[in-house]
């Protein structure tokens, strides 16, 4: 019996990372509106001025809107690609400034 030995294409792993590549570059073209605390779109100033201190307004990913100011967003999520914060195995409030290290 004769052993043919088999090599694996490096086509495939290129697909793969081709692949990856245009998934991550089409979730940060995923749009965002600011809006208020009844959905509607409200001027990205609104949101700046409103600070990460949870004010009346916030940002809102994806979802459905005719885009202008005063239309309602229907679903989306209030991060990117519905990523929850300390995505990728982070853990919240660990590393950065202040983060308490083993002095």
């Amino acid at each position: 019996m004769n052993s043919v030995s088999m090599r694996k294409s490096p086509a495939v792993p290129l697909t793969v990372l081709a692949a990856v590549a245009a998934f991550v570059t089409a979730c940060q073209n995923e749009p965002r509106h600011c809006v208020d605390s009844q959905g509607r779109i409200v001027p990205d100033a609104s949101c700046a001025a409103s600070g990460s201190g949870g004010g009346a307004f916030r940002y809102v990913y994806g979802g459905s809107s005719g885009g202008r100011i005063g239309d309602t967003v229907v679903g989306g999520s209030t991060s990117p690609s519905g990523v929850s914060r300390g995505g990728f195995g982070g853990h919240g409030g660990e590393g950065g400034e202040g983060g308490g290290g083993g002095e």
